[in-house]
């Protein structure tokens, strides 16, 4: 796929060189802004083996978003719910600019813990940055590719066609990005199905509204998120999901959206990680319960998101309440990272159970 002259402008486009400059530069501002909970780990370290305990004082950690999307919102839910304050656990949460952001700060110490994809992690893995997903959000790639509705009528495309019928009908439009797993997951549609890359151009855009406005407004026909993200262009009557990702061969058992610390922090402080994994089950749970109770912590996130809406989009998540995680997603994990590009097919990863991921503690 090639790059419009939007792209050229946009510090968030192309090279990884540029996710490497903005993460540095998030993950100082990020370690300034925790450097209180830096020093509030440390200060705790003792207090760690009773992280699940009231008797000592909170535990104090950050975690960071990769970006706010429904299983991204498991870290809101079960602090709103009050999942960490009974795990005896203080958790700010902060929403950065993309997985590289997040996992610099991650690097960096200013944060703890991070949510974000498998594709992500063994982005990093493959640059030999140690990252270690202690958890399972969901698993298969969750993303929804939404085109306009004024495409959609002009060349009679419609949801219930077969996939090849689908992605052909979309040669000459205009893919509205958001990251580097939107345009893998758009290449892997046009690949499988026989069209050229070049049918389609991507453009990228440094937030979910631009997305939505672009295609609102005509400036490109489609674009690929998570739920609720695709769920605002169908409320607001001007897109319609086309295909989800997980329609493409191995995609529907793939890990996919994770929880991340370092190995370092993981060995430091188990009855932390274990305390927020624990945490997290109790949110997964009620979300993938569509519980009253979540959908109204969620509310805040997703304003101009009826209720329903929010429910709705819920149910097209593959939770994994136990956030226990299989070599058969990692496999596929790995198989998607280097058939689109994002890990050398040649470069050797491994992705055994204790190496980038481990289910120590989610049992």
């Amino acid at each position: 796929m090639k790059i419009s002259r939007w792209a050229a402008s946009n510090p968030l486009v192309g090279g990884r060189s540029r996710f490497a400059v903005l993460g540095l530069v998030a993950a100082t501002l990020l370690a300034a802004c925790g450097s209180s909970t830096s020093a509030s780990s440390t200060s705790s370290t003792a207090a760690a083996g009773n992280a699940t305990t009231t008797s000592s004082a909170p535990v104090t950690i950050t975690l960071a978003k990769a970006i706010n999307t429904e299983p991204f919102a498991t870290a809101n839910v079960a602090s709103s719910l009050g999942y960490f304050k009974d795990a005896n656990l203080k958790v700010n949460i902060e929403t950065v600019a993309g997985s590289s952001v997040a996992n610099a700060a991650l690097q960096s110490g200013s944060v703890q813990f991070v949510l974000a994809s498998s594709a992500a992690l063994l982005l990093a893995a493959a640059k030999n940055i140690p990252l270690l997903a202690v958890g399972g959000i969901d698993k298969g790639d969750g993303v929804q590719l939404v085109v306009s509705n004024t495409w959609l009528k002009a060349h009679h495309l419609s949801a219930s066609m077969p996939l090849a019928q689908r992605i052909k009908g979309l040669e000459g439009t205009t893919l509205a990005t958001l990251s580097t797993s939107d345009k893998s997951v758009m290449s892997d549609f046009l690949s499988t199905e026989g069209v050229p890359s070049s049918s389609v151009t991507d453009v990228s855009m440094s937030s979910v509204t631009a997305q939505l406005a672009a295609v609102q407004h005509g400036l490109a026909q489609e674009f690929i998120a998570s739920p609720p993200n695709s769920s605002i262009a169908v409320a607001g009557g001007y897109g319609s999901v086309l295909a989800n990702a997980k329609e493409l061969p191995y995609l529907s058992d793939e890990a996919y959206d994770i929880l991340i610390t370092t190995p370092a922090y993981a060995k430091a402080h188990p009855a932390v990680v274990k305390a927020v994994v624990g945490a997290f089950q109790k949110a997964i749970s009620a979300m993938s319960q569509q519980t009253p109770a979540a959908i109204t912590a969620m509310q805040p996130l997703y304003p101009t998101l009826t209720p329903a809406v929010i429910k709705s989009s819920l149910s097209s998540i593959t939770f994994t309440p136990t956030m226990q995680q299989s070599q058969i997603g990692w496999n596929d994990a790995l198989t998607f990272a280097q058939k689109t590009g994002l890990v050398k097919s040649g470069q050797k990863l491994n992705v055994t159970e204790g190496s980038v991921w481990t289910n120590q503690f989610s049992g």
